[in-house]
């Protein structure tokens, strides 16, 4: 996979991020690996799933594991944005070098991580200084890639093959960007496609001149290789009560490495299937360029969704501003996959209008279940 971005030597990284919780400083590590090369890997792996359960297992190039984050941060004292580094550089390594020896693909990431090379091209003072930030999918949320567009399309180009690709991006996307970064807030990519189609796509897309992997607007790109799992003696759960974990199997979207406190994130996507962190989470109708462009009555209902989308966030950020104290999240989680649910809970048991209900929930939070 190209190279996205290099980021500073570790050490300005460190300085950059020492007062941010989402990005301090990382831990000592617990001790030197002692262990051989393969089970060092071995040692860091979540057991694979069968492959039934795959349905791109055979697609799949390189050594494409998942690794137990909260081991790899403990190990070698990485930040999660690091070690979630760790995991894509693995991958990348293993794949353009079959003949490379699994310990030395470890210890070459773990190195990369740790002089601060990141592909998504993230910068973790720039996420420490956001206001908030919005993460937002792609494919079917951003802008449909998969239909014949050629009457009715944003974006065409001619791929390597020779055939033309067509794109059509979701109305109001443009200004949604701007919006969210003259409120102070950062917006970044992640999409669980393939990392050179979503590249290759990315780089055809212009905002205000710029491609959207080079515009000052884009705060960082995270493709299929940044998806996770998680065992469940991983965090919020423990070793010692593992029944307090939170297992994600379904390779799925962290917003962790981001914001680690889960405070002043969130993720607007399709897919609830691959996301496990609900309250952060605003659920967006699938975007489908065929029926956008053939269904006068569908076209105009979704001229306007995107800015409804802007106008929660607008009006989140400021009480925000008016309540000291206040997340981004929580004054956003009337809005969230579980607040809205909260919210409706209020309009039938209470008779609330809907603008009641939702000053309701961010004034009373504990009205909003923590998880599915």
């Amino acid at each position: 996979m190209q190279r996205i971005a290099t980021l500073a030597a570790l050490g300005l990284f460190l300085s950059a991020c020492a007062t941010a919780p989402e990005c301090a400083a990382p831990k000592t590590p617990e001790a030197p690996p002692t262990a051989s090369a393969p089970e060092r890997v071995t040692s860091i792996t979540i057991p694979p799933l069968h492959e039934w359960t795959d349905r791109y297992a055979d697609g799949k190039k390189g050594d494409v594991r998942f690794f137990n984050l909260t081991k790899v941060m403990a190990q070698y004292g990485l930040t999660r944005l690091q070690a979630l580094g760790v995991q894509n550089h693995y991958r990348d390594l293993t794949r353009a070098d079959a003949k490379l020896a699994l310990g030395d693909a470890l210890d070459q990431a773990v190195a990369k991580a740790k002089a601060g090379e990141l592909e998504c091209g993230v910068d973790p003072k720039a996420m420490a200084a956001a206001k908030f930030i919005v993460v937002f999918d792609l494919d079917e949320t951003l802008y449909d890639q998969y239909y014949d567009g050629a009457k009715c399309h944003s974006v065409g180009f001619e791929r390597s093959n020779g055939k033309m690709k067509y794109i059509h991006m979701v109305p109001g996307w443009e200004d949604a960007i701007r919006r969210i970064d003259a409120l102070g807030g950062k917006v970044v990519i992640f999409s669980a496609n393939l990392d050179d189609r979503t590249i290759t796509n990315l780089r055809h897309i212009k905002l205000d001149g710029k491609d959207l992997m080079s515009s000052p607007l884009i705060a960082g790109v995270f493709t299929n290789s940044h998806l996770i799992q998680q065992e469940k003696t991983e965090p919020p759960g423990s070793a010692e009560k593992p029944r307090k974990g939170r297992p994600v199997l379904e390779p799925s979207k962290d917003l962790r490495p981001l914001d680690e406190s889960l405070e002043k994130i969130i993720i607007v996507d399709d897919n609830p299937l691959r996301l496990f962190q609900f309250r952060n989470v605003r659920v967006f109708k699938k975007f489908h360029a065929n029926h956008y462009c053939d269904d006068a009555e569908f076209k105009k209902t979704f001229d306007g969704v995107m800015g409804a989308l802007v106008k929660e966030i607008e009006g989140s950020v400021a009480y925000m501003d008016q309540n000291e104290g206040t997340s981004f999240v929580r004054a956003y989680l009337p809005y969230s996959q579980l607040g809205r649910i909260a919210v409706r809970f209020m309009m039938e048991g209470r008779g609330m209008t809907l603008e009641a209900a939702i000053d309701y929930v961010r004034a009373h939070p504990s009205v909003v279940d923590k998880r599915l």
